[in-house]
């Protein structure tokens, strides 16, 4: 070839080395996020094992809307991996192929309670778990086998059930054992494992597919694909730190580096790499998930093994034709054939000949079936259309697939690939897209070329015209009739270098692909079978001898050498400035790539930012929802949000009936003022009643704050209904009462039993000296004066503890001192029984007002605990100090003994319900859970209790000390 051709070639060849060398662009769907559960193919993917056999792989992890399945077999993903699940539903129509699998062993497991040993235990148990996974999983046997139904258990689906079993919602949960209980581990949550393998129920995981489609077409590739991976997964556990901190750095931080090492570990185990090879498929298990699968009628019957999984010798047809196929090749005589009459160099004809790549390529599958392919002359690509619609011919030698040609044509895999340029003349800019060109531009395409109806629906703004052929295109653009011309990469730049190379250039190129498959006739399902079967069987070499025999010969033809030195010199300088400003359009367009990639890439991420919102505000909801808590959302006093629990607390149907209502609108009259106090103190939390809907008033306890929503600063209230809360209140303190009314009883039966016998005595000696006529007048009167006085303190007594019985709850106002001695005249007899000495210091002009009957509860519970502390010491000196001082509008009441005190371990948990140093026999544990309550919820005060050291009567002592702080006036 000579040196001049060499430059005129340089830009086509260009184009053409570009289009030879593109890798093949796939996508990955994974069945789960990012881990090491996929670290093969990650691997496969940073160290360019991928690409070093022709493939540029993205990788996508699962999100909520993906089936994997569904997305490989909807062409949405070439590759996808999944469980043993895989084959249930396998669907003939839309057939997938098991390429490899990775997980010998399925890490699918069910995490239980401690107390769950066997799967029989399972049953009346809450479950977390998909019902995909309890119908079609390795589980599901699991429960078949025990005879355990849907019914039998209580089935919830739950995107994160980890968190409901640490917080001890769940009984049980569908887990891989090579992540959820790292995390159980960590938090040291028990736990135990139901594993199918067990049971001798064998699953696999990890398994990598595509569709039948796809394989068919790409049996190498998939071959190569496979081994890649297989190549990816070695490096991957070989070096586990370098991929761990690729995943973690690179893909996803939702694991810890810590979880993932556990996690590789867990896979490598899991991979049985000592009894299989990588990648290598089980067809055992297989077998056994396949007969599982008809037996549920989830397949169809006459599935087998080999429908499945990928056998590189099945799928690459390097086999010969069926006796059917050879007879009919025998039988036909000749296959007729139209072409597209002027595209080159693809193909035309020329002195009657059919000629062009396109024609060694038919000649090529002429040798391999022995039978003639005759030419069926045309004058126009549309001419040939009409005579094959006609069945003039029995092929057509290269066409694309469109909806329109499947009703008259099948079309083979194909066996050429071009891409589209655009041509203009010479003086026009280079450009990157048709988006770059203004509207008004004439554009020429080919009628009835495939590309040619694309074109027009994706740019409907675009000026297109149609041309019978690249001839006719061409010249109406050399004579300035059109802006530019649309067509392949090869013809465009085969005409221009040939006829047009001063006038014309190639000035944009698009990125996507078009194939060409041999057409043959819908009626002729052999003959579509046969070529079908010869592409296959084309490999590199031949495609590559055939393209290189044609672009030697055709540029090289014609040439005129004694023109060479008159321009050689001119042609030169041409050449550099086009080379110059080509790469200078190469650079801008490599800029404008990387920064279209930026702005794609910041797109993405707003979109899954946007999305992450959207999902943040739909969870929000939904915990909203799930709240045991009514919360509710105010502006300036009015609602306008609440919860479903909320509008359900206050008896309506739905929020809108609530929306735009008034703060106090539901709170009884009663508690408004409170409210409003409430609200001006900043109160953590406080107590109030409600009115619903139909009258009915409920007590709550509310909480509120200011937040910030949508930029505007609004009052959230949280309401718990107190009801139940309320109900089981009162029974303990009818619990408490009735256990103090046993002591109370007690000291009454203590306290008169002095009085009684004192009127015993005075009424027998009365009557004696009546009897015996020896009563004295004036000793008589007296006697009986004694017996008044008495039955006056017994009386007094009564009362004392009628009082105490009361049940009525109201504010009094009284002085403090007198609540004090009235509390030790109900426990006197008790005190001076066992030697209990009273230290009282209380300003007697101290008032209170305040709930005074629960008030006095409250106090003989802790009175009455110091006297059973006091039992159980062999001590003399006993005291009770009891002091009440004002402070800041609180009024304190400090009561403390010298019993030794509280052991320290204990102290922190005597105010829980239930809770007794006592014998059950001594002691119910609610006495001072019920002071707590007293104080805190009804008086609104606080109590706490401290072991303290004293000196007293230069005498060191120790014991218990409650301190009790309430409102001077509630």
């Amino acid at each position: 070839m000579s040196i001049f051709r060499c430059i005129i070639f340089i830009y086509f060849i260009f184009f053409n080395y570009s289009i030879a060398n593109e890798t093949n662009k796939v996508t990955i769907q994974l069945n789960w996020k990012y881990q090491f559960e996929f670290a093969g193919y990650i691997a496969a993917v940073e160290k360019g094992f991928y690409k070093d056999i022709g493939f540029d792989v993205t990788l996508k992890e699962l999100t909520k809307d993906i089936n994997v399945v569904d997305f490989v077999k909807n062409k949405k993903a070439t590759f996808g991996i999944y469980d043993s699940s895989i084959l249930s539903g396998y669907d003939k129509k839309q057939a997938i192929i098991l390429l490899a699998n990775y997980l010998k062993k399925s890490p699918l497991v069910l995490i239980t309670k401690q107390d769950i040993f066997s799967p029989t235990d399972l049953k009346d148990k809450k479950i977390y778990m998909t019902e995909f996974e309890f119908e079609n999983s390795s589980l599901s046997r699991v429960f078949q086998k025990f005879n355990i139904k849907k019914d039998d258990i209580n089935l919830i689906s739950s995107f994160k059930p980890i968190d409901d079993f640490i917080l001890k919602k769940a009984d049980a949960f569908s887990a891989y054992i090579t992540n959820e209980t790292y995390y159980l581990n960590k938090k040291r949550i028990p736990y135990n494992i139901i594993s199918p393998s067990n049971y001798e129920i064998y699953g696999f995981g990890g398994n990598l597919f595509s569709s039948l489609e796809y394989v068919q077409n790409n049996p190498t590739k998939i071959k190569d694909f496979i081994k890649a991976t297989n190549k990816g997964w070695e490096y991957a556990l070989k070096n586990k730190k370098e991929i761990i901190d690729i995943i973690y750095n690179k893909y996803s931080k939702l694991k810890s580096k810590e979880a993932l090492f556990y996690e590789a570990k867990k896979i490598e185990k899991v991979m049985l790499l000592d009894a299989y090879k990588l990648g290598e498929v089980r067809k055992t298990i297989i077998e056994d998930e396949l007969k599982r699968a008809k037996n549920k009628n989830l397949v169809d019957k006459s599935l087998t093994i080999n429908d499945i999984v990928f056998s590189f010798s099945k799928y690459s047809k390097n086999h010969s034709f069926t006796n059917e196929e050879i007879y009919y090749l025998n039988n036909k005589k000749s296959i007729k054939m139209c072409v597209d009459p002027s595209w080159m160099p693809y193909e035309k004809i020329q002195n009657n000949k059919h000629i062009g790549i396109i024609s060694d390529y038919m000649r090529y599958f002429e040798k391999q079936i022995k039978t003639p392919i005759s030419l069926y002359k045309t004058n126009s690509w549309q001419d040939s259309l009409r005579a094959f619609k006609n069945k003039k011919c029995d092929i057509i030698s290269a066409v694309s697939k469109t909806k329109d040609r499947k009703k008259i044509m099948n079309i083979t895999q194909s066996y050429l690939d071009y891409h589209l340029v655009v041509a203009t003349r010479v003086e026009e800019r280079f450009f990157d897209s048709l988006d770059d060109l203004p509207n008004d531009k004439t554009l020429a395409i080919v009628k009835d070329y495939r590309h040619s109806s694309i074109l027009k629906k994706r740019y409907p703004n675009k000026k297109f015209i149609y041309v019978s052929s690249v001839d006719e295109g061409l010249e109406k653009l050399s004579k300035k009739e059109i802006f530019g011309f649309i067509d392949s990469i090869t013809s465009v730049g085969y005409k221009i270098q040939k006829e047009y190379f001063s006038q014309l250039k190639i000035a944009g190129k698009f990125d996507e692909k078009y194939s060409l498959g041999v057409g043959v006739r819908s009626d002729d399902k052999l003959l579509f079978s046969i070529f079908d079967k010869l592409i296959n069987k084309l490999d590199s070499q031949s495609k590559n001898e055939i393209l290189k025999k044609w672009i030697n010969f055709n540029y090289e033809k014609g040439f005129d050498y004694s023109s060479f030195w008159k321009i050689f010199i001119v042609f030169a300088i041409i050449v550099l400035v086009i080379t110059y400003r080509y790469k200078e359009v190469v650079d801008n367009k490599q800029k404008l790539q990387r920064q279209r990639k930026k702005l794609e890439e910041k797109n993405k991420e707003l979109k899954l930012t946007q999305e992450a919102l959207k999902e943040s505000i739909r969870n929000f909801e939904v915990l909203l929802d799930s709240t045991m808590e009514a919360v509710l959302v105010f502006q300036d006093h009015n609602c306008i949000d609440i919860n479903k629990v909320g509008y359900k607390l206050l008896g309506y149907k739905n929020k809108e009936e609530v929306i735009g209502q008034n703060l106090y609108h539901h709170v009884h009259n009663d508690f408004i003022v409170t409210l409003k106090e409430s609200l001006n103190k900043n109160l953590d939390s406080y107590e109030i009643e409600f009115v619903r809907t139909d009258g009915t008033t409920f007590p709550a306890l509310v909480k509120d704050r200011y937040i910030t929503l949508k930029n505007k600063r609004v009052k959230l209230f949280t309401i718990v209904d107190l009801t139940e809360l309320k109900s089981k209140e009162r029974l303990l303190f009818k619990q408490s009462k009735l256990a103090s009314m046993g002591e109370m009883i007690g000291n009454i039966a203590h306290q008169w039993r002095q009085p009684l016998s004192l009127i015993s005595t005075i009424a027998t000696g009365l009557k004696l000296r009546i009897e015996t006529k020896t009563e004295n007048k004036e000793e008589s009167v007296e006697f009986l004066e004694k017996l008044n006085v008495t039955a006056q303190h017994l009386s007094s007594t009564i009362d004392d503890f009628r009082n105490f019985f009361a049940a009525d709850k109201k504010k009094e106002s009284f002085f403090a001192y007198s609540l004090i001695e009235q509390n030790l005249v109900l426990l006197e007899s008790i005190f001076k029984t066992n030697f209990i000495n009273i230290e009282q210091n209380i300003d007697k002009t101290l008032q209170l007002t305040t709930y005074k009957n629960e008030l006095t509860q409250a106090l003989l519970n802790i009175l009455n605990n110091a006297n059973d502390a006091f039992k159980e010491k062999d001590m003399e000196d006993k005291y009770i100090f009891i002091d009440v001082v004002e402070k800041s509008k609180e009024v304190v009441i400090c009561i403390k003994d010298n019993a030794g005190g509280i052991p320290e371990n204990i102290i922190e948990n005597i105010f829980e319900p239930y809770f007794t140093t006592k014998h059950k026999s001594d002691g119910t544990g609610i006495g001072l859970y019920m002071t707590y309550q007293i104080i805190h919820e009804h008086i609104h005060g606080k109590i706490e209790v401290s072991n303290s050291n004293y000196i007293f009567n230069k005498k060191s002592h120790k014991g218990a000390k409650f301190t009790i702080t309430i409102p001077r006036k509630l």
